[in-house]
């Protein structure tokens, strides 16, 4: 389990510094740095709005279907699609008005060189009959990945982390708890799967957290969140633990990251119908 930053943070901080009153005492006697400063915002400007513009374009309105109820859990088909293309996806929702937590998914299956496939619908079952509400889109991750791009195709993860925002309201809307010492003690989402590729730059793979695939200044997408590396090929990886264990130590991670109820073995999990 890693503790998830807000990558490209600190351009946004700096911007937010320089049209704060502070700036001047910062500039003051610099009429060079002045200059600097707001030429740079001229420039980067057009260029953030845009990238703002192509991301909320990214996704179309999705639909959704039920298609079962399991034990207080609501399984629904949704149908994610933007310019890119598009994949089913299957929600499962806790019936209350409130969830524990929210889980995104970037795969619904694992695919080894050297194995049977394993199925993760039984995971993200297990954390919904848990308290959480999780989404996991169709697909199957190679492993290992042939190149640097495989698996991380960014869209659908990021319409699949959109759509969970959207329709789920989470336990202290979302955000972090903390103590009385400021540390969080309490997360409100978490993210299964590798860093995709940044849809925005479709020429190069460039790697991000798809809950933070627009500027978090915004907020309406961008959360912090708790990651479970799967399909990593630098640092941590819990890929091959999966495949061995069908997801029980990942479960029983994000189950304490997000205060869930307790989780039962997963080979216990009752199973329910997906893609």
């Amino acid at each position: 389990m890693w503790q998830m930053s807000a990558m490209g943070l600190v351009s946004t901080v700096c911007l937010q510094i320089l049209l704060t009153p502070e700036y001047h005492c910062l500039a003051k006697g610099s009429d060079m740095r002045f200059r600097l400063a707001a030429t740079l915002l001229v420039l980067t400007a057009p260029f953030t709005f845009a990238q703002n513009q192509s991301k909320q374009r990214l996704c179309d309105a999705a639909s959704a279907t039920t298609v079962d109820h399991d034990a207080g859990v609501i399984v629904e088909k949704v149908m994610l699609s933007g310019k890119w293309g598009s994949s089913e996806a299957t929600a499962y929702l806790p019936d209350k008005e409130i969830v524990d937590g929210a889980v995104v998914f970037s795969h619904s299956a694992i695919h080894p060189d050297n194995g049977p496939q394993v199925d993760l619908l039984p995971f993200a079952v297990m954390l919904a009959h848990a308290g959480a509400a999780v989404i996991v889109p169709a697909r199957t991750l190679e492993w290992p990945p042939t190149d640097q791009s495989k698996n991380r195709e960014g869209a659908v993860v990021i319409c699949a982390e959109h759509w969970l925002v959207d329709h789920t309201r989470v336990f202290n809307n979302g955000e972090p708890t903390v103590s009385d010492k400021n540390i969080v003690v309490r997360e409100g989402y978490a993210y299964v799967g590798p860093r995709v590729c940044d849809p925005a730059v479709p020429d190069q793979c460039d790697f991000m957290d798809p809950f933070y695939s627009e500027d978090c200044a915004l907020k309406h997408y961008c959360r912090e969140s708790t990651w479970v590396p799967v399909g990593e090929t630098e640092g941590g990886d819990n890929t091959r633990s999966i495949i061995s264990d069908q997801g029980s130590k990942a479960a029983s991670g994000i189950e304490k990251a997000l205060g869930l109820a307790p989780i039962k073995a997963l080979v216990a999990a009752q199973s329910v119908s997906g893609p």
